[in-house]
């Protein structure tokens, strides 16, 4: 066996020493992996837990309430109120990577405000001192139905994330025994390899040995060769004359080369193949600040690119130009820096063309830009990113705490008018406690206003990820939360499209405009119709209503915020819900239009596209 194939078996025994180390470490990581699933799969579990317990206290305290009339019973209702947000936010952000548990949760989420909306209704009726219509209100079923859809979910969730938990804790024990198994194999395999190369190279120095007896009888043939080329060296004298000649005409040609490199703006420069500087124009010794005699016959590496960006060394081997150079393969970079004569680094981009010759790389060709100016405008970009993504997350949080901050007192109103008319008892006068109903009423009005224009804020803004969606089942979805009033007709129709896309955007729009057709018809045999039209990369979706109508010269302004065409003590509304849905739309790539006339009915009309982008963490 040779001495090179010896080389390389040890080599290959370094190779497999290390591959062993490698799967040891990577079965580590992956074993981490699978413990830190386990411990993220028993954390949903227990979040779910304390959602749904949230829920039936509040229903608890809600209903002891409406029983007793005794106030202490509405402290987990309120606490459900202010609380009940962070729990299901919590869930949602253990479920960034399960697009399916976020769905369920975004259903869950709507079921716990619908609960709420009517916990708030029977405790409102109960404060103004309609106690049989809240008692009606809760045997009326639909606040212990809308419990159990919770339960349900949450349920189905535990059930899903118990199966997820008993395959995770396999997969963790099945990982750890590996690790044991990956070390012991990999140990007693790497040692018997050492010993085996270790016993080759012992064999390899005796060749070399034998190898210096051959090289010294060459050496003896090679001085008889060296008398032979004296006699040829003579011979090729007499042909100088014709050389002489053809190095005129190079010359004439090197000077045209030198006047095309020296009239061009980017830095140019030859090396041969041991990376000394053969030539360099003017404008690539101006940018590294050194005259260009200075250069020539300089190993280029060591002058100009001794060093990373960071400072730390950059040995030859690793260098693109080197590379090429060997290995006859063009390079192309387009950020790394050279370094100047005083020591300055400046950004750079090049091309490394290699010089053949003979059939072998003879050196390179080295063509270089200084990329500062780029390389600022890239700064300053990324500066304005960061600046926009800062301001948005502030803008979030300053929404949220002035949400907070402007409901704690309306609370506080709401609370101190419903003690005022407990202290006056039965002594109430009639219009006292007509004023104090209105003023509970006008609180929740502007609670639900305050939290319009959070949602309005929000809008666009907070993206969710990007799932398959059956917009049919989405609707059907939407009007089983809405709950509308028996006499009111929904047709879905069933040509609904499967599309890829955010859900709680579209599910916002649909919610909006169809709880709009279900609150504004109060005809008799009302109904709504939604349907779809394919228009190429978009679908136009339509929800349409038989209802009074709107007139034209208001078309416009019912997309502004905060605009109602009828006055708030006849229908409840911020008039904000439009407004969001526009925006929303639009955010989407897509526009919202109306077809109405007074007495005709309403159709709303928006585009979404089919398929959208995976969005980024903001």
């Amino acid at each position: 066996m040779s001495l090179r194939l010896k080389l390389t078996a040890a080599l290959g025994v370094a190779l497999v020493i290390l591959l062993v180390g490698g799967a040891s470490l990577y079965a580590l990581l992956e074993s981490g992996k699978a413990a830190d699933a386990v411990q993220h799969s028993e954390a949903v579990r227990v979040q779910l837990d304390r959602a749904m317990a949230t829920i039936v206290d509040a229903e608890t305290g809600q209903r002891g309430y409406i029983l007793t009339r005794d106030t202490s019973y509405l402290a987990p209702y309120n606490f459900a109120r202010t609380d009940l947000d962070q729990e299901l936010a919590a869930i949602r952000e253990l479920s960034v990577d399960n697009p399916i548990r976020r769905a369920r949760i975004d259903s869950l989420s709507l079921v716990a405000d619908a609960k709420l909306v009517e916990m708030n209704q029977t405790i409102v009726l109960a404060q103004s001192g309609n106690h049989d219509s809240a008692l009606k209100v809760v045997l009326a079923g639909r606040g212990a139905d809308l419990t159990d859809k919770a339960r349900q979910l949450v349920a189905e969730m535990k059930d899903t994330q118990t199966g997820l938990l008993a395959t995770r804790t396999n997969i963790y024990d099945s990982r750890r025994r590996a690790v044991i198994l990956i070390i012991v194999i990999g140990s007693l395999l790497a040692a018997t390899l050492s010993v085996v190369t270790m016993l080759w190279l012992r064999s390899g120095v005796k060749d070399l040995e034998n190898a210096k007896d051959t090289i010294e009888e060459q050496t003896v043939r090679l001085s008889e060769e060296l008398d032979k080329s004296t006699l040829l060296t003579e011979q090729l004298g007499a042909t100088n004359d014709g050389l002489s000649r053809a190095n005129k005409a190079v010359e004439g040609a090197l000077t045209r080369v030198e006047q095309l490199l020296q009239s061009t703006e980017e830095g140019i420069y030859g090396m041969d193949e041991a990376g000394r500087c053969t030539f360099i124009n003017k404008a690539g010794a101006r940018m590294v600040g050194y005259d260009r005699g200075e250069l020539l016959g300089k190993d280029l590496h060591a002058t100009l690119h001794h060093s990373r960006p960071d400072g730390s060394p950059y040995p030859s081997a690793e260098c693109p130009i080197h590379i090429a150079t060997h290995t006859g393969v063009a390079a192309r970079v387009s950020d790394d820096v050279f370094w100047t004569a005083d020591g300055r680094s400046i950004p750079v981009e090049f091309t490394a063309s290699p010089i053949q010759a003979g059939g072998k790389t003879v050196g390179a060709v080295i063509a270089f830009s200084d990329i500062t100016a780029r390389k600022r405008a890239d700064r300053e970009r990324d500066r304005l990113i960061s600046a926009l993504a800062r301001s948005n997350k502030e803008l979030d949080q300053f929404a949220y705490v002035a949400s907070h901050d402007l409901k704690a007192p309306l609370r506080g109103i709401a609370n101190l008018s419903q003690w005022i008319e407990e202290d006056l008892g039965e002594s109430v006068q009639p219009d006292i406690a007509e004023k104090m109903t209105l003023v509970r009423g006008r609180v929740q009005r502007l609670e639900a206003l305050i939290d319009g224009i959070l949602q309005y804020s929000r809008a666009g803004r907070v993206r969710s990820q990007i799932e398959t969606i059956d917009v049919g089942e989405l609707i059907t979805d939407i009007v089983e939360l809405l709950a509308p009033p028996p006499e009111v007709t929904i047709e879905i129709s069933p040509s609904m499209p499967v599309i890829t896309s955010e859900r709680t955007p579209l599910q916002q729009v649909f919610m909006n405009l169809i709880s709009n057709a279900i609150k504004y018809n109060k005809r008799p045999g009302a109904s709504i119709r939604v349907s779809a039209v394919d228009r190429g990369d978009r679908y136009a979706f339509s929800v349409a209503d038989n209802g009074p109508g709107i007139e034209p010269q208001y078309h416009e302004r019912i997309f502004g915020i905060f605009q109602t065409l009828e006055s708030r003590d006849r229908v409840e509304g911020t008039g904000i819900g439009l407004s969001v849905v526009k925006k929303t739309v639009e955010l989407h790539g897509g526009s919202i239009t109306l077809e109405s006339a007074l007495g005709a009915g309403a159709t709303f009309t928006f585009d979404w596209p089919k398929t959208a982008e995976e969005i980024a963490a903001e």
